[in-house]
């Protein structure tokens, strides 16, 4: 609260400052004569207007009336528990989470896990999921300690799990509300709660003003949430994340998922109390040749359940004992090249010669073949199908493009983002894009609005030294992440120490631009300082009038690039309409002002009426500023950078022209599935796939499609 006050004393002594400084100057004109009274009240308006709307806007957090932190938190748990199951019923759907289409996954209880858990003692010693997940929602309701470790194989189902706890516990509203973390994703350096709040206040906006939003998101994390962690193998350092987790949810309930190798690794000494450890148990031969049969009646199946039937423990019934395998093999519609069911069947270790494997090391060559034959003709698969309306990518484009987006996920998180792909092109073509862009927007202007008075060349440099200055300054300083424009008074607060810098460097820039201009074609020192002063006011409060897009809102990845789209717009906008003011004024006084006798041969001044002259000064200022004020809010935003990278990829062949319409495709093909505003592969199986193509082996399938299951 303190700095807060600060914040706010600071800026409105600032702002005075320039107010104040902007009467003397025009006191002064009006005792000298040089300065007319309508001039006064032109140039006075515009910076009192400015100021008194910055100054309301700083303020106005502090005068209205806000409902107890208590009663803030207790009307935000129904709308987290919405906002949760909305946004994993979606994630269900797309996973195929039918309540009459689910795998039978089984679950058995770990050797030596905790038995004094009442948890436990209300559960066998195995079961299905339906049952696990039931009775955990059901002593979490009654107020119990329900702590639960869910481990398997890639693929077995440990994030279906996670889910359909969250849906379990999610309606009706209960006294936790479970939240989904991607434990993999926090850094253990930081306490465990603080990083549960980051993350939910980028899930959950429950207040516009970002200071109580998270006060309220740390009281839900604190007392409301029930943490379901996912990921925990995926992280780098493991045991330090275990050991926050057990010291950090001491006596808290929660749900965590892992490999079972891993977590076997990290756990020996049972750091994790009273928590009940299950393992999910990998699907029998005759368990997938049932979901096989049930999901594709026919005698397409006949080849594949005979060589389940042949070798129930061999290579192709080991690859097939995951839900997420065997969901690969219905969405194939069960017919694969012969070569891997020959893999999986008696001749898989047959005829090696000199050097190959034999025995185990061939059983396990073979399985590792079936997967990866298995994952690539689902994605050759995927593109075979035609799609009404939807852009036509070959198997083989669709494989190099996807290749290319595995191999660019957030390594923490597993998340794809638009927003982070310009990471992939070098800085150099960054810099060269933005020098190229600023020198062309900036000079044609300039050159313009110096001819009229018969210095181009002069107004070539000007423009030249302003796009060099601006460019270095938008590169050098790190990029935004999305944006959304909010020109709405109430729905704006005080900035934070970041956001600050980032407007007041746009004023700066803005209001010293202008000034040179000004310098160049007015005498008065108080046209340069008004010009300045107006200018900079334009360009700070455009910046401040945006504020960052919520990332994970329920939002898709288009939209979060259309609102950023949009807030780079409204810079053009504002700064047009903004500019205009300015030039006005500045034109209708280019008769009194104009410097001499460097201006004294430009009859054209002479000759027009006030009137045209303001007239044109509005439409130069406009033009300058939107122009200024676009290209700064172009080269620092996500949008911007994205137009950039896009084209630079495609040239390169990394990705298709059209790169978001291939993602959104690739979404409804089921490759890869929306996590609100970014997108991520169906299964990291998948995701490594592709990341690691000295494991791939391209499928030659020409097979058959059918509706997909997943699991």
């Amino acid at each position: 609260m303190k700095g807060r006050r600060a914040l706010k004393v600071g800026l409105s002594v600032v702002l005075s400052a320039v107010l104040v400084a902007t009467v003397v100057v025009g006191v002064q004109g009006l005792r000298s004569g040089d300065l007319k009274p309508l001039d006064l009240w032109v140039s006075l308006i515009p910076v009192v207007l400015a100021v008194a709307a910055i100054v309301t806007t700083v303020l106005y957090s502090g005068l209205r009336p806000a409902a107890t932190l208590d009663e803030a938190v207790a009307a935000q748990l129904p709308a987290l528990a919405r906002s949760m199951r909305k946004a994993w019923v979606a994630e269900s759907r797309n996973r195929g989470l039918f309540e009459d289409r689910r795998m039978a996954v089984r679950w058995r209880r770990r050797p030596g896990s905790e038995r004094f858990s009442r948890l436990a003692a209300e559960l066998p010693e195995e079961g299905e999921l339906n049952q696990l997940t039931g009775t955990f929602a059901r002593r979490v309701r009654a107020g119990g300690l329900s702590r639960l470790v869910v481990t398997g194989n890639p693929g077995a189902g440990k994030t279906t799990v996670c889910v359909l706890t969250t849906l379990e516990l999610a309606e009706p509203v209960g006294p936790l509300v479970p939240v989904i973390f991607q434990i993999s994703s926090w850094d253990p350096a930081r306490p465990l709660m603080e990083w549960m709040t980051d993350e939910l206040t980028a899930v959950h906006p429950a207040s516009t003003d970002r200071t109580r939003n998270r006060l309220i998101c740390a009281e839900l994390v604190r007392h409301h949430v029930l943490p379901v962690l996912d990921g925990l193998d995926q992280a780098a350092d493991r045991a330090a994340l275990l050991r926050g987790v057990a010291t950090g949810l001491e006596g808290r309930s929660f749900v965590l998922a892992c490999r079972t190798e891993e977590f076997d690794a990290l756990d020996a000494d049972g750091m994790l109390r009273e928590t009940l450890v299950v393992r999910l148990q990998p699907l029998r031969a005759d368990e997938a040749r049932g979901v096989l049969e049930t999901a594709r009646p026919g005698p397409v199946l006949e080849p594949l359940l005979a060589a389940l039937e042949e070798r129930p423990d061999g290579p192709l019934a080991r690859v097939l004992e995951t839900p997420f395998m065997l969901s690969l093999a219905v969405s194939l519609d069960g017919s694969l090249p012969r070569e891997i069911l020959l893999e999986g069947g008696a001749n898989a270790n047959a005829g090696a010669g000199d050097g190959a494997p034999a025995g185990a090391d061939a059983e396990a060559v073979a399985e590792e073949r079936i997967g990866q034959r298995l994952l690539g003709a689902f994605i050759t698969q995927a593109y075979l199908r035609p799609r009404d309306k939807a852009p036509h990518y070959s198997a083989e484009d669709a494989r190099r493009h996807l290749t290319f987006l595995a191999r660019n996920v957030d390594p923490d998180t597993g998340r794809l983002a638009w927003w982070q792909l310009h990471r992939a092109v070098p800085q150099w073509v960054h810099l060269t894009l933005a020098l190229v862009n600023a020198a062309i927007g900036c000079s044609i202007p300039t050159v313009a609005l110096f001819a009229l008075f018969g210095r181009p060349l002069l107004g070539l440099w000007i423009g030249l030294g302003a796009a060099l200055v601006g460019a270095l300054v938008v590169e050098l300083v790190p990029g935004d992440d999305p944006r959304r424009a909010k020109p709405r008074l109430r729905s704006v607060r005080p900035p934070s120490s970041h956001a600050l810098q980032r407007v007041l460097g746009f004023g700066v820039v803005g209001g010293a631009a202008c000034a040179v201009i000004v310098t160049f074609l007015y005498e008065r020192p108080q046209y340069v300082v008004i010009g300045g002063v107006l200018s900079g006011i334009t360009f700070a409060a455009a910046r401040y009038f945006s504020e960052p897009s919520d990332l994970m809102e329920a939002i898709t990845p288009t939209t979060l690039l259309r609102s950023d789209r949009a807030t780079v717009l409204y810079a053009w906008l504002a700064g047009a309409v903004a500019g205009a003011l300015t030039g006005a004024y500045l034109g209708g006084s280019i008769k009194a002002g104009r410097r001499t006798p460097q201006l004294d041969d430009v009859t054209l001044i002479d000759k027009l009426p006030t009137a045209v002259e303001a007239l044109m000064g509005a439409a130069g200022g406009a033009l300058l500023s939107a122009t200024g004020l676009g290209l700064m809010a172009l080269g620092s935003s996500s949008w911007g950078r994205f137009v950039a990278t896009r084209g630079w990829l495609a040239v390169r062949g990394h990705t298709p022209r059209r790169l978001m319409a291939f993602m959104e495709d690739a979404q409804r093909r089921e490759v890869l599935r929306q996590m609100n505003g970014h997108y991520e592969f169906r299964h990291q199986l998948l995701q490594r796939h592709l990341a690691e193509p000295a494991r791939a082996v391209a499928s030659t399938a020409d097979t058959n499609t059918g509706p997909d299951s997943t699991q």
